[in-house]
């Protein structure tokens, strides 16, 4: 059953080059957190910390932050989909393959309340433990990233082999079905930006809009005209 505070819309900004891999692999890529900057996203270790993989996607459509961490020297591109989208293609993928997965928002905590969430979660692992009680570690980020408003998507492959651990694995997708929409960074070159758009739309023939954030685009000026009568206050 579909929530009714759940998103019309997620977005993802990666790299021009990681975006083109999506559409000429047909593949997804999940990483292991043990590859993330996060240190919280490795606190907890447990037995099969090596066979989960997650992937990370945001509410927000407009995001300076987003912009400036995730898109370097202009080369960022914004892929958007759906919830419905996302979590039919991941469905579809896993069950092939015999995977597990979920899909499911972040919450943000304060880091106190954090750390006292991680230990009802190692208490209970140490009662019983399950792989989806694990998980939900990596469903909550400390408030310093809540900028992030972050949805992700969790992937527990079980029959990874701890002694060979993988830094991520790629599930097929129809990126044609699941990528409605991509924008260009906002800072990027005119040049950049027509280059992009002939990628897109003429050799991956992408049919969906491809275009630029306005995020940086100068407003009409407003000009006013008056005589100063009073200065008492600012």
């Amino acid at each position: 059953m579909i929530s009714p505070d759940e998103p019309r819309k997620l977005y993802r900004i990666m790299d021009f080059t990681k975006v083109v891999q999506i559409f000429e692999s047909e593949t997804l890529y999940f990483a292991n957190p043990s590859v993330w900057d996060d240190p919280y996203e490795q606190m907890l270790k447990h037995p099969m910390d090596h066979a989960i993989f997650a992937q990370c996607w945001g509410r927000l459509s407009i995001s300076d932050a987003m912009w400036r961490i995730y898109s370097r020297n202009g080369m960022g591109v914004r892929i958007a989909t759906t919830p419905t989208k996302l979590r039919a293609t991941i469905k579809e993928s896993t069950k092939i393959r015999g995977l597990k997965y979920r899909l499911k928002p972040v919450q943000y905590k304060s880091k106190l309340t954090l750390d006292r969430e991680a230990k009802k979660i190692e208490t209970d692992l140490k009662a019983t433990y399950t792989v989806a009680r694990a998980v939900d570690m990596l469903y909550m980020k400390r408030d310093a990233f809540r900028h992030e408003t972050e949805w992700r998507a969790a992937i527990y492959s079980a029959s990874e082999d701890r002694t060979t651990p993988k830094s991520g694995i790629a599930i097929p997708v129809d990126p044609h079905f699941l990528i409605e929409n991509i924008m260009l960074d906002p800072r990027a070159p005119g040049e950049l930006i027509d280059a992009f758009k002939f990628y897109f739309e003429k050799k991956l023939r992408f049919a969906g809009n491809v275009s630029r954030s306005a995020l940086y685009k100068t407003p009409k000026t407003i000009t006013v005209n008056g005589e100063e009568i009073s200065i008492d206050m600012l």
